[in-house]
């Protein structure tokens, strides 16, 4: 799974193993991915990709 961080471009999280490399991070494990996604909103990171917008029934 691949993250992004739009206010450090070269993010480092040693607790985690994961480094930003021009403001992506590509991750494998699971737990890191959840992690990542419960950091603070002020660092601005986020998934990136995922599953399209479901389409609305009428």
């Amino acid at each position: 799974m691949r993250f992004t961080s739009s206010v450090y471009k070269k993010l480092v999280v040693h607790d985690l193993g994961v480094t930003f490399v021009d403001g992506e991070a590509e991750v494998s494990d699971k737990a890191t991915a959840d992690a990542l996604r419960g950091l603070p909103p002020e660092l601005g990171v986020r998934a990136v990709g995922g599953r399209p917008a479901k389409e609305p029934t009428s």
